[in-house]
């Protein structure tokens, strides 16, 4: 016969090996998806004729880790400028230059996909 205190252990690392089963396959699926959006920013990105321009100072950050995992995808040399180019804007001068999105639509892209994938991970536990 198994006492409850056996039981509940049992249970808890069940629980526990799912979790990190959980974790580990959320966290590939979030970098997998960040490459993607990563990829997709700097192919339609504006190019600029410079060695190091506008669509390749764009680079993907990892901060936390687990269940806090997040990355953020921005330009690391030329930030200022990126708003500017997916919303667009009037120069001085009164001359509207339109939007060119890349961001926005990258995020359109290949978040939905992720969120499926995520879902599709915790209801089958995380081992493929």
């Amino acid at each position: 016969m198994v006492s409850l205190d056996e039981l509940a252990l049992g249970i808890s690392e069940l629980v526990e090996s799912y979790a990190e089963d959980v974790i580990k396959e959320m966290e590939k699926v979030l970098d997998e998806t960040a490459d993607k959006v990563l990829a997709y920013i700097q192919s339609k990105a504006p190019k600029s004729g410079q060695a190091y321009g506008f669509a390749e100072s764009f680079v993907a950050v990892p901060e936390g880790e687990g269940i806090n995992k997040r990355i953020a995808i921005y330009s690391s040399t030329k930030g200022r400028l990126t708003h500017l180019l997916e919303f667009g804007f009037t120069h001085r001068g009164g001359k509207f230059v339109g939007p060119r999105p890349f961001m926005r639509p990258a995020y359109d892209a290949f978040a939905p996909d992720m969120v499926e994938k995520i879902k599709s991970i915790i209801e089958r536990g995380g081992s493929e």
